[in-house]
């Protein structure tokens, strides 16, 4: 064999042993993607499962009236260790935000200014026409039926939106920035230079200038938006979040209005 038949024959055997290694990676990640999709799925599970028991957790917590005196219910997130999960946890009053069934329409309108809507006037219009079809207040049994109604309103107005407040105020300790600018009707960065004032000074945070003080009214807390994020050590993931109202009730202190 000369030496170019020699070449040849190399070139064919390490094609071989190319096309076995390659076969052979194949059948090893077919052999193992069953056993990585099993252990993600029980890895998510996992979270899912510390995120479900933390909502369940703070709901407990919540039937007391001391705890919910104390707690933050402003949205301010909360991080620990939990059921073998790291998670963030959140209470958010209800009437920190605004009432989609029970706010003045300007409130409503700007809202959807504060959260960068393209076109609020027309929003606006859409959802009070059907809250009027709804004998005016009190209509809507969920965010995401609005979601529904309004493709086109922009995704960070129902982070500061509920159904569940009951009233037309908001709580000025507890609103998000752009609900207590919507509500207060002052300019968005003055609202948010207040809610940062908030989170140092507490109570003796000053309320902006010319704000509107008919639409704020202080609240107890009954009703707050709970919001869990769960992450595993082996990168399972979950969210849940859920809508409770504490009551005097002693055989159901806190009852479940939603829950994704």
């Amino acid at each position: 064999m000369n030496r170019r038949e020699r070449g040849a024959a190399m070139l064919i055997a390490l094609g071989g042993l190319a096309l076995i290694s390659a076969l052979a990676a194949a059948a090893l990640t077919l052999a193992t993607a069953p056993t990585a999709r099993t252990v993600a799925a029980e890895e998510r599970a996992r979270a899912t499962r510390a995120a479900e028991a933390a909502i369940h957790r703070l709901a407990a917590a919540m039937a007391q009236r001391e705890l919910r005196a104390s707690a933050p219910m402003d949205g301010t997130v909360i991080s620990t260790a939990f059921l073998g999960a790291e998670i963030d946890f959140a209470a958010q009053d209800a009437a920190g935000l605004v009432d989609l069934n029970m706010a003045e329409r300007e409130v409503i309108e700007r809202l959807f200014t504060a959260t960068g809507a393209d076109r609020p006037a027309i929003l606006i219009s859409e959802l009070m026409n059907a809250r009027e079809i709804r004998d005016g207040r009190g209509g809507f049994a969920s965010l995401a039926e609005i979601a529904a109604l309004l493709p086109d309103a922009p995704e960070a107005f129902f982070d500061h939106a509920t159904v569940w407040s009951g009233r037309a105020t908001v709580d000025p300790w507890t609103a998000t920035a752009p609900a207590f600018a919507a509500a207060a009707n002052v300019p968005l960065e003055a609202a948010q230079r207040f809610v940062a004032d908030r989170l140092l000074n507490g109570r003796q945070a000053a309320l902006p200038e010319r704000a509107d003080l008919s639409a704020l009214a202080v609240s107890e807390g009954e009703i707050a938006r709970i919001t869990v994020r769960a992450e595993t050590e082996g990168g399972g993931r979950a969210e849940a979040v859920a809508t409770l109202r504490a009551t005097s009730s002693p055989r159901a202190p806190v009852t479940i209005l939603s829950w994704r």
